[in-house]
């Protein structure tokens, strides 16, 4: 064969793999979407709603938003976006050279950087409300319509407008929402999940995921009720016709006083489980594992309104798609539905059968009850007394408090390091409770 005709051939052959390339590129490649400054709890749902394998979802750190340009299509939270000018100049840069970028809910009107045509962008932020079907519909009308895929698509369907709901079950599907108390009770009774005389918990919040938690709060015998907004719950008189023993509120930060107001004038116990927000790995091996503002977010603020034992429940995993998602850590929830189940329990069981520990500080030897200078003995002495007028089982009470000090000093002695010969008689000569190394270990693991 003549050199000639070799070359006109390999021409021949790299303009068709050209063409070939062309078709393929324009008619059938993944559409590549970055998320920018998006909540985990929201890119997991994305990425479960994505039914497309070519369709690719990644999440864009905004220290390499250098890289916008290589995606077919970038969306941007604009809410709370801490962005350098070198970072926002690189966004622009992209949307300038013809990247479609799309950033909704901006704080900082520098921010707002939208290159999609306004008919997208209304479409697309209807579909970013949320919801299963409108995420996977927004992934198709992307590929379809702002990427131009002609190959492996679908055509989207309408954005679903979330109905008003005062309450929702978790469910795979969309359309579980429930505009009254009664047409939610109706659904239980129907789904054989309603028992007459179940405690009923109120379940509020977006920081973690219900869909674990209420499967366990119901599997425990409790009728759960997730509620969408609680401050309009509780103001519609809702809650009172719930008659909640408990509320678990799966947000951080304070709820607002009218929900305080309402926990407090029909005592209701305020769980708070914490969501770590960040990935698990991570966070096992940070010793400190909270710091900062995040920690009195997470822990001092609900405290303020009066949640009780701050408990770590859920933090962030990554998926088989690479986007970040937000679970229940393993091995945990069994332990925090006991325990908002032990709360319970207290409310019914009569308080003579209620056991009560009362700690006190007491220094070593002859040293008196102190605590910052208050009267801990008379402290201790009139809610004894209190206990006792309220059916608490309270037995052996002295007559006033000098006489309970006298108990308690020649009971309930410390001893120093030392006083080995004082600490062994004190064994002999009176009935203290022996604790065991592994009895106590267990004891301080539960504590």
């Amino acid at each position: 064969m003549k050199k000639k005709s070799i070359i006109i051939i390999t021409i021949a052959c790299a303009a068709v793999l050209g063409i070939l390339y062309g078709i393929w590129h324009g008619y059938a490649a993944s559409t590549r979407i970055a998320f920018v400054n998006y909540q985990a709890i929201a890119l997991g749902q994305i990425g479960k709603a994505n039914d497309n394998s070519f369709v690719k979802i990644s999440e864009l750190p905004v220290e390499n938003l250098d890289k916008a340009g290589s995606y077919d299509m970038v969306f941007v939270n604009g809410m709370g976006l801490r962005i350098t000018e070198e970072q926002r100049e690189a966004l622009a840069k992209a949307a300038e050279n013809g990247t479609p970028v799309m950033t909704t809910a901006a704080t900082n009107p520098q921010n707002h950087i939208v290159s999609v045509d306004s008919v997208d962008a209304v479409f697309m932020q209807q579909y970013l409300a949320g919801g299963k079907a409108n995420y996977r519909n927004l992934l198709r009308y992307v590929r379809k319509f702002i990427d131009g895929k002609k190959l492996f698509t679908e055509t989207p369907g309408d954005p679903v407008v979330p109905a008003s709901s005062l309450i929702y079950y978790p469910d795979d599907n969309d359309g579980l929402n429930f505009g009254s108390v009664a047409e939610y009770e109706a659904f239980l009774k129907k789904q054989g999940k309603w028992h007459d005389s179940a405690p009923h918990i109120i379940l509020t919040g977006q920081m973690g995921v219900p869909d674990s938690l209420v499967a366990a709060l119901e599997r425990t015998g409790n009728i759960v009720y997730p509620v969408n907004v609680i401050q309009q719950f509780i103001m519609r008189g809702h809650a009172d016709s719930v008659a909640p023993s408990a509320m678990i509120n799966m947000a951080h930060g304070r709820m607002g006083d009218n929900v305080v107001e309402y926990l407090e004038r029909n005592n209701i116990t305020l769980f708070s489980p914490l969501n770590v927000n960040r990935m698990y790995d991570e966070w096992m091996e940070d010793k400190m594992g909270m710091n900062g503002g995040f920690l009195s977010q997470s822990v001092v603020t609900p405290e303020i309104d009066g949640a009780v034992r701050p408990f770590v429940l859920f933090a962030h995993f990554e998926g088989k798609d690479g986007l970040p998602y937000v679970d229940v850590i393993p091995g945990r929830l069994d332990e925090f539905v006991q325990t908002v189940n032990n709360y319970n329990s207290l409310r019914t069981k009569p308080n003579k059968d209620k056991k009560v520990a009362v700690f006190y500080f007491k220094g070593p030897g002859q040293n008196a009850l102190v605590a910052e200078g208050m009267e801990v003995a008379p402290s201790l002495f009139n809610m004894l007394k209190r206990l006792k007028a309220e059916g608490y089982t309270v037995d052996n009470l002295p007559a006033n408090a000098a006489e309970l000090e006298k108990i308690i000093n020649e009971n309930g002695k410390n001893f120093n390091s030392y006083a080995a010969g004082a600490k062994a008689d004190f064994v002999k000569e009176h009935n203290p409770v022996l604790v065991g190394i592994k009895e106590y270990n267990l004891l301080v693991e539960l504590n």
